[in-house]
């Protein structure tokens, strides 16, 4: 049922976010990106130049009305001393960056093993060659908490479904 659920939600998330609006994970609240910045919800802000260890996976997203490309990956690191998790995407530059193409990023961290989760972002971006972070999230060593990274990309005649990694 959790899966259905997560599958739901993530289709939801890219419908509404091809649209330009935002819907919550929950269907009855809505999310948005300033519910994990500025020390929210237990997020820290990041550069969006840092750089951390690629896990649980990256993707691309491509369309083609007009061509745009952009690429998300889900990376870990230390933060202020502590380690944490975040998304990060980046837009294609020049020939890859068509007028009107938009992309996001959000991410999801549970605590409880998946039965619910705290969605950070979307955070978008509508610009060539601009690379964003999602604020970033402690890790632990509780099998409990876990994350995982969504991205979509959507320009005026096409939206490349939302694609996510593997929990984390």
């Amino acid at each position: 049922m959790h899966t259905i659920r997560r599958i739901f939600s993530v289709g939801t998330a890219a419908f509404v976010l091809g649209a330009g609006l935002l819907a919550g994970s929950s269907g009855a609240a809505q999310a948005a990106a300033s519910d994990c910045t500025g020390g929210r919800n237990g997020f820290t802000d990041i550069p969006d130049s840092l750089s951390g260890r690629g896990v649980a996976g990256a993707g691309a997203l491509v369309v083609s009305g007009p061509h745009a490309v952009a690429s998300w990956a889900m990376q870990s690191g230390n933060v202020g001393g502590r380690q944490m998790g975040w998304g990060v995407l980046s837009t294609g530059g020049g020939g890859d960056w068509g007028p009107g193409a938009r992309a996001s990023v959000w991410m999801y961290v549970t605590n409880d093993n998946k039965a619910t989760s705290i969605l950070c972002g979307p955070f978008e971006v509508r610009s060539a060659g601009t690379r964003i972070t999602t604020p970033a999230y402690p890790t632990s060593s509780s099998a409990s908490r876990a994350f995982q990274v969504c991205a979509v990309l959507s320009s005026p005649s096409e939206i490349a479904g939302a694609s996510c990694t593997p929990w984390w």
